[in-house]
């Protein structure tokens, strides 16, 4: 996951990422919630969800619903910031999103993720992950290449 240019030894944000991606491409519960603290304030959004959902049991329900629907897309995430302070390790992470059929990525997913050092290992206590940029679908359509610089939140 990291620049293997700048850096040969992987760092806790690497070992994260992995891990995090290896339980979302298996579509393993079980693995992915290995992943989270065992908390009631931990907070999980998805693109397009309409609420943050809070605690084990909320985060656990919100994944089996994103796992039982096809993931047949292609995912190659880039950590694109990072903060390490004491505990506690930020990621923003921006995912190449590359749909059935396409040869190249079409779009992208942004991602910010909080975790903690529980008991000598990382858990998420955060993750919020929205749509980013879009190819256009069309000459007409709303979405342009590299974002376009107009952002609406």
């Amino acid at each position: 996951m990291a620049d293997r240019g700048h850096a040969l030894m992987e760092t806790d944000a690497d070992r994260c990422v992995e891990a995090y991606y290896t339980a979302f491409r298996a579509a393993d519960i079980e693995q992915m919630m290995r992943l989270w603290a065992e908390r009631p304030d931990i907070v999980c959004i998805h693109p397009g969800s309409p609420r943050a959902h809070r605690g084990v049991a909320e985060v656990m329900e919100s994944w089996l619903l994103v796992f039982a629907r096809e993931l047949n897309i292609g995912i190659e995430p880039k950590i694109v910031g990072r903060h390490e302070s004491g505990e506690v390790l930020s990621l923003v992470i921006e995912e190449a999103i590359t749909r059935p059929g396409d040869v190249a990525p079409t779009g992208t997913i942004l991602i910010s993720q909080t975790w903690r050092r529980v008991d000598s290992r990382w858990r998420l206590l955060f993750h919020h992950a929205s749509h980013g940029r879009r190819s256009p679908p069309s000459q007409g359509g709303m979405f342009v290449p590299d974002g376009g610089g107009n952002t609406r939140h």
